[in-house]
């Protein structure tokens, strides 16, 4: 003897050999309807913290390049004047040692004194050699 079940409390429909296939289909289309909302949910929080997630990226990269710009002009400006800060060192080697009161050098070391933190990178290295060159023939005689 063969009973057959009757599911009452759901809208799922009875099963019998005769339709099975469309059982199939009227099942799994069932299982869709009620699960894709779910998922479509889902989907929708995880775009939404995607985006909110580079909007945050971009801003913090905009505030890292312009604090990265701003760190780039403090180095420089040290840079630069550590270089002024060499080359007073070196003139006041040139003073100590009486360079300085010889002829032309006198009006060159004055006025380089005057501009000296007006000056570029590429003309302070030029001075900072050439007071080198200066310092190092006075001591090599």
């Amino acid at each position: 003897m063969r009973y057959k079940l009757n599911i009452i409390e759901t809208s799922i429909p009875d099963v019998i050999p005769e339709n099975i296939d469309e059982s199939k289909i009227v099942l799994a289309e069932s299982i869709i309807q009620n699960v894709y909302p779910l998922f479509d949910e889902v989907y929708n929080t995880r775009i939404s913290d995607l985006n909110e997630l580079q909007k945050t990226l971009k801003t913090k990269r905009s505030s890292v390049l312009s604090e990265k710009d701003s760190l780039q002009t403090l180095i420089d400006g040290y840079n630069k004047k550590k270089k002024v800060a060499k080359l007073i060192d070196r003139i006041e080697k040139m003073v100590n040692s009486g360079l300085v009161y010889e002829g032309s050098l006198k009006n060159e070391t004055i006025i380089l004194l005057k501009i000296a933190s007006k000056l570029t990178n590429e003309k302070l290295d030029y001075h900072l050699k050439s007071t080198l060159r200066t310092i190092s023939k006075r001591f090599s005689r």
